[in-house]
């Protein structure tokens, strides 16, 4: 009988390096589906600016690069 063997990196269950972005203000790591991730329609494309939370409400809702409004990302 072969001995069970533990998966680690990005074949561990519960891998989530795929959903996982960056606030581009205060670089925490923010989880797509746990954390609440606004993202600039525009920029997201471009620059890849997701912001958290609580960097949106100091923003006031408004992305830093091109002024549009901020949406929850999906």
């Amino acid at each position: 009988m072969l001995p069970l063997v533990k998966l680690v990196g990005a074949n561990a269950g519960g891998h989530v390096g795929w959903a996982t972005k960056r606030c581009r203000i205060c670089s925490k790591s923010l989880v797509v589906g746990e954390d609440t991730v606004y993202q600039c329609s525009n920029c997201s494309t471009k620059y890849g600016a997701y912001f958290c939370s609580s960097d949106t409400k100091v923003l006031h809702h408004r992305c830093p690069y091109c002024k549009q409004p901020l949406e929850p990302a999906v």
